[in-house]
């Protein structure tokens, strides 16, 4: 035997215990990276958090909200037409219709959102259209 080889003297480390620091220092790695990830998209969010469909139409019915009733049925028409030219059409332009139905009745809770034209005071809610030069 050379002088090279280890001495009976030399503690060793199982394999075992070396493949176990490895893993959790590969754990911690992850979890260090993930946080740092999760930080930087909390440091984002409140500026993303106005750009939503729900916060947009919120903002669309604020000055109406005032003007209705606290409590109490208000009619409600809207964009697009629940009918189409095809069957495909139709329930595509029916589910529009109920969406915004829907985000016009949480925008202007809590009177209660009716379909038509029944109510003493009627919502309305159309496309924009085109705008004129």
């Amino acid at each position: 035997m050379t002088a090279a080889a280890v001495s009976p003297n030399t503690p060793r480390q199982p394999w075992p215990a070396t493949r176990r620091c490895i893993a959790l220092a590969l754990v911690l790695l992850y979890a260090g990276f993930t946080t740092v990830r999760w930080l930087q998209q909390a440091a984002e969010w409140p500026a993303r958090a106005s750009g939503d469909e729900i916060s947009a139409n919120d903002h669309r019915f604020a000055a109406l909200r005032p003007a209705l009733p606290a409590t109490g049925l208000v009619g409600y028409l809207g964009d697009p037409p629940p009918v189409g030219p095809t069957p495909r059409d139709s329930v595509a332009a029916a589910l529009l219709h109920f969406r915004r139905y829907l985000l016009a009745q949480y925008a202007l809770a809590p009177a209660l959102l009716v379909e038509g034209t029944g109510p003493d005071l009627v919502v309305g809610n159309f496309d924009p259209g085109p705008t004129i030069p």
